[in-house]
């Protein structure tokens, strides 16, 4: 089945039903005409509809409603299953128009459709005046076979002479109708399944979700169905049925070969016992989906039920219907949903039984509806029929007035035999006036809910709704609190499994596929301690994330589970299929462990820790937590980063403090921890926040959130809660984020030293195994660092000293990059000025130099790793390996695919698996990177940012000038290795035009630093291993890497034309209000009155040249002419209104604000001045929007 097409059909075709009944709607409301006229009743019941909801919402119901109908019709034309014995929408093989308005045409209607057929006939024949008689014909038709169907699917078909057939699309018959979408969206090889139903209500909604998901709001009630349904895969729906009824049916008939059908059934001693739930007949299962959705689970235990009746010799022909009848429950909270449900059911049905459309059946579907009345409505119906009613069943009744909100979560207190006394009583009242008995009604509907609430179950199966406690609106939120869910109240999925083993039977079977988290997370431990004292986990499939074909990436953590409801001292079964791609297939290779989960109630948070030996166990239990060295708090939360936090690139160097002990009453920029990548021992120290007065302005922000400012300046280590954990040793002076958290150490107590023992253990190989313990979900938690415990060791010196020295290499590493605010020179640069080196010889020796170090940095890594899993005991569990590609220094400098291919060189000790040497590999080092590094040094020099005569930054606050470059190095111009560009203007152009070119510039950096005599010879090196020559560079890739390293906040500015004719660069923290001006008028007209030059000297060529010079300067004269049309507008619509403006910049507003106060006069990037991104900055209210450009 292509998911893919049925995913962009469903969509396609929600959104033009939208559209299309959106347009029906407005009509109908704003139209007065005969036809409508004739529709009175239905236009009264469209008002009152309107009138209880809103037109978003009744548009989205009728399209779905019709999607529904038109995809049920088109799935029984494809299987034949029409009892008209017609094709609806299906044109018969070869024809073009559907079945059935072909036959009409022909003069041949079904004598079951209840149509007018003459009018039709005359529509046809042209006698009814129509702008489309056969669309109206065809409407007619639709309509009649709807109706038609309501007898089999009451559920689907609804009588049409509602509002619904107002608001059908128009076209129904063109080649770009709804119908021919529906008809090329389900090819007819993939309505030959069922499954088809589930995959496409799925779709349907998915844009929905997404839209409700990207919301930062609550979930609304109207919302829920949408954001919380996910299609369950197949093998996951088979292997908990399988092992619930099928193991329910075995435990009953030892003998049965239906475990030959059971590829996924799990063999257990529970089936040798006698304690089990006794049957005698397979019409007494009663099996539930409490979260049916589109019937998908429902569906596949229709098939393994049809092969139970079989086995115990029921006819064929009676089958279906008794499993209808007395083995399938659906319980849905959305109607869409409910109703493909209940179709879905009927179609498998059909499949077995030809006739059974014929038999008035109803399927065991509930959809739950709200009662529409209050206390006082609700007592004088009891009153007038003198109905007394316990005060556990009005309680019950009061539930249901929220049917749609907590569906079958509603647990009924009274009991089912004064709820059926009851239901009877308000039937047989006396006749009463209409609107009595509409409330009657309602009362009795609402009734029939409670007992299917009430009911339990041999069986229940269910992939419940995933809504996290963040997304829940209020009611929700305090209702599970309310009625015996506080412990499992962080998500619906956790309430719906303690809903169903309230809805089995004693010794009851139950299998779920849910999140991971209610077995090892801290918010459930209460649950978890409740749950083993009193009910079986019979065996789990842990699934990790990749389970749900249509969520990609890393997002959901998921299991499938079965559960028996009775006490047990039993031994559960866990499978890891983490870490296997196809996972079905591994289902009976994955390791297997039994384990007895009371043991684990012994630890701190009583998580499912299968992967623990009882060993392990009991060191656990008895040993001291994190928590009891460190304290691991949480940051702040701004609420609005792009007002309060900068790259510390962006902003005046003089503005920047780092290393304070405490707040220096001055400094207005600090180091802020943010997260980032992962990244281990030293690095990500990007951001800075505004703490300027001691943070006044973001502590005074609304929503901002202060957490711990009392951790605030103080050393130790931060790390990122998305992703990969790592940790990163911190100094004095940081501020830190909530996704920067940081762990601190008590000085007091201890000496500081300890925390590189920690920094080592929490970036070891074991803490992603000890954190899966409490909680193998996506993020890691502040609390769940806090409960990893802590094994004393007498190694704990050596551990220090190995991760001091991980620290000091990967803090070279870092330094070494420009964009560390302790960045000195550019290492090439180091090894030209001390050795004399040649270009090549420089990055031979750079490179010799960082491959021992990585090499040394891998070994201490894995002698870390190896340590620590010693004293932990737990090498079974964990490796001590670490592949290449995770040595966290040289991440832009290697290639990290051909890396990775490395590991199976390395030669490693059969005994310990130690690495016994490097000799055989070589880095695969990437030359362009090494040199693109040192290009963006010398652009820095070029500009003064950086210099040849002291080391780090020189020219990094607002307006400075050539004279502060002079004043910080201490020296003058005559004395300077290499002098910056005096007015900070360096034009990037297709030849040397002007003096300072960049080019130019260029060569007389390489020259001073690596010497006039091997220019050519570097320069060639240089060229060969970027791949092109070096104008070509600056003119076509510098900017791209620069963005790329500065992380889209570039300090460098390319003002360009917009065909990319002229570019010049500037520095913006040198930037005065006049820059603008010099380059419009000592660059930009320069730069026209030359091209006018050379354009003459061509003219002259074009007369007196040869006739190859006269075809090459008709060639260039065309091409500067088009140039020169390019720059004049440049300068006329852009630059020259700039330049009179006078633009002033303030660092402290950051490159996102600043770039775009110059428009169109520079160049253009994604993420920074697109029209997108513009549009963004234009609604920032701290600054004065009416300068962005």
């Amino acid at each position: 089945m292509n998911t893919n097409h049925l995913k962009k059909f469903a969509q396609e075709a929600r959104r033009k039903l939208l559209e299309q009944v959106g347009a029906k709607l407005n009509f109908v409301l704003t139209t007065d005409s005969a036809e409508l006229r004739e529709k009175t009743e239905q236009l009264k019941q469209l008002r009152q509809e309107l009138s209880r909801t809103n037109k978003e919402q009744l548009i989205e119901k009728v399209a779905y409603t019709w999607f529904n109908r038109l995809m049920a019709l088109r799935f029984m034309d494809v299987n034949d299953y029409q009892s008209l014995g017609i094709r609806i929408i299906t044109p018969k093989d070869n024809y073009t128009i559907p079945e059935i308005l072909d036959e009409a045409k022909r003069g041949n209607i079904p004598e079951e459709l209840k149509v007018h057929r003459q009018k039709i006939y005359d529509l046809l024949d042209n006698k009814i005046p129509s702008t489309n008689p056969q669309n109206e014909a065809y409407k007619e038709l639709l309509i009649a076979t709807c109706n038609h169907l309501h007898t089999t699917f009451p559920f689907l078909f609804e009588k049409i002479n509602d509002y619904t057939e107002l608001l059908l699309p128009d076209d129904l018959t063109s080649d770009f109708s709804i119908l021919k979408d529906v008809r090329n969206g389900m090819p007819l090889e993939d309505c030959k399944n069922v499954e088809i139903i589930g995959w496409l209500y799925q779709f349907y909604i998915s844009e929905k979700k997404d839209e409700v998901f990207a919301s930062k709001s609550k979930v609304k009630k109207e919302d829920i169905p949408a954001a919380t349904q996910l299609f369950t895969p197949r093998w996951i729906v088979e292997y908990m049925v399988q092992n619930t009824l099928g193991k329910l049916w075995l435990q009953n008939r030892p003998k049965s070969r239906l475990r030959e059908n059971m590829p996924y059934f799990i063999e257990s001693a529970s089936l040798e016992t006698e304690d089990y739930l006794k049957i005698n007949s397979p019409e007494e299962i009663k099996f539930l989906d409490p979260a049916s959705g589109s019937g998908h689970i429902l569906v596949y235990a229709f098939d393994l039920l049809t092969r139970i009746y079989e086995e115990e010799g029921y006819s064929t022909n009676e089958i279906p219907q008794l499993i209808i009848k007395n083995n399938l429950f659906g319980f849905e909270i959305d109607d869409r949903a409910a109703q493909l449900s209940g179709f879905a059911i009927m179609m498998k049905a059909r499949e077995y039984q030809r006739r059974i459309f014929y038999r008035k059946i109803e399927t065991n579907i509930l959809c739950y509806q709200d009662l529409h009345l209050s206390k006082e409505e609700t007592k004088e119906i009891l009153d007038f029929g003198n109905i007394k009613i316990s005060d556990e069943l009005f309680y019950d009744l009061m539930q249901t007035r929220y049917a749609t909100h907590f569906g079958s979560l509603i647990n009924p207190h009274a009991e089912i035999s004064e709820i059926t006394h009851i239901m009877d009583s308000l039937i047989h009242l006396p006749n009463t006036d209409v609107f009595q008995q509409n409330n009657i009604r309602a009362l009795v509907n609402s009734l029939r809910q409670i007992i299917f609430l009430a009911n339990k179950f041999h069986c229940v199966v269910t992939n419940p709704p995933y809504l996290g406690s963040r997304k829940m609106d209020n009611t929700v939120s305090v209702w599970l609190k309310e009625n015996n869910y506080a412990d499992v109240s962080r998500d619906l999925y956790s309430a719906f499994l303690k809903r169903c083993i309230d809805y089995s039977l004693q010794n009851g079977l139950i299998s779920m596929i849910t999140q991971i988290s209610w077995m090892f997370t801290r918010d459930y431990m209460r649950f978890r301690d409740a749950f083993v004292k009193n009910y079986e986990l019979s065996n789990t499939l842990i699934l990790g994330s990749g389970t749900f074909e249509t969520i990609s990436g890393e997002v959901v953590k998921s299991c499938a589970f079965l559960i028996r409801k009775r006490k047990s001292d039993s031994t559960s079964l866990f499978i890891d299929l983490v870490a296997y791609a196809e996972k079905e297939k591994m289902l009976y290779v994955a390791k297997k462990r039994f384990v007895h989960l009371k043991e684990f109630m012994k630890l701190k948070q009583k998580p499912f820790a299968f992967k623990l030996n009882s060993k392990a166990i009991e060191r656990f239990s008895q040993s001291s937590l994190l928590d009891d060295f460190l304290s691991v708090k949480q940051g702040l939360a701004s609420s609005n980063n792009d007002r309060f936090v900068r790259y510390h690139w962006e902003i005046a160097l003089s503005s920047f403090k780092a290393n304070l002990r405490f707040y220096d009453n001055k400094s207005k920029w600090l180091p802020y921890d943010k997260g980032g990548g992962y990244k281990k021992f030293y690095g990500n120290e990007f951001f800075v926040i505004n703490w300027f007065n001691n943070g006044e302005e973001i502590k005074k922000f609304p929503r901002s959130v202060i957490r711990n400012p009392e951790y605030y300046f103080r050393r130790g280590l931060t790390f990122n809660l998305t992703g990969k954990i790592s940790l990163r040793l911190k100094d004095y002076g940081h501020i830190f984020d909530v996704q920067g958290s940081s762990v601190f150490i008590d000085e007091e107590r201890f000496d500081f030293e300890l925390i590189y023992f920690f920094l080592g253990l929490l970036n070891s190989n074991l803490t992603p195994f000890l954190t899966d313990l409490t909680n193998p979900t996506m993020v890691t938690q502040v609390g769940d660092l806090k409960v990893i415990p802590v094994i004393k060791s007498d190694e704990v010196n050596k551990i220090v000293e190995l991760v001091k020295i991980c620290v000091e290499y990967t803090k070279i590493d870092w330094d070494s990059k420009e964009i560390s605010w302790e960045f000195k020179k550019n290492e090439l640069i180091k090894q030209a000025f001390d050795y004399n080196f040649t270009f090549e010889d420089s990055i031979d020796n750079h490179k010799f130099y960082w491959q021992s170090k990585f090499f040394s940095l891998h070994q201490r890594e894995e002698t870390l790793n190896k340590t620590l899993i010693d004293l932990y005991q737990l090498s079974d569990e964990v490796s001590s390996q670490i592949s290449l590609k995770d040595v966290h220094i040289l991440q832009d400098e290697i290639d990290k695919v051909a890396l990775s291919g490395l590991n199976k060189k390395l030669i490693r000790d059969s005994t310990t698996y130690e690495v016994k040497n490097y000799n055989e590999i070589e880095l695969p080092f990437n030359n362009s990177e090494i040199i693109i590094q040192y290009l963006g040094f010398a652009v820095g020099c070029f500009f003064g940012r950086f210099s040849l005569d002291r080391d780090g930054l020189i020219l990094a606050n607002q307006g400075e000038t050539l004279n502060d470059y002079l004043m910080k190095i201490k020296k003058n111009k005559s004395e300077c290795i290499f002098l910056p560009d005096s007015d900070n203007i360096i034009p990037i152009l297709d030849d040397e035009w002007f003096e300072d070119d960049i080019v130019g510039e260029f060569n007389k950096f390489l020259k001073v630093t690596f010497g006039e005599k091997n220019f050519n010879k570097n320069l060639a090196f240089i060229e060969e291993h970027i791949g092109k020559d070096i104008r070509k560079y600056f003119i076509k890739d510098f900017y791209t890497d620069h963005i790329k390293r500065y992380k889209k906040r570039p300090i460098y500015w390319i003002f360009s034309s917009p065909k990319g004719s002229f570019n010049v660069l500037i520095y913006m923290h040198r930037y005065t209000p006049d820059t603008v001006s010099n380059i419009l008028n000592k660059y930009l007209k320069e730069f026209i009155g030359k091209l006018n030059t050379r354009k003459e000297h061509l003219e002259r060529v074009k007369e007196t040249g040869s006739a190859s010079e006269k075809s090459k300067a008709i060639k260039e004269s065309d091409n500067i002419q088009k140039m020169l049309v390019e720059l004049h507008e440049y300068e006329r619509d852009i630059l020259y209104p700039l330049a009179t403006e006078r633009i002033e910049i303030d660092l402290d507003d950051g490159v996102l604000v600043n770039y775009n106060k110059f428009g169109k006069a520079v160049k253009e990037v994604k993420g920074l001045n697109d029209p997108a991104t513009k549009k963004k900055v234009k609604q920032f209210d701290w600054i004065d929007t009416s300068q962005i450009r």
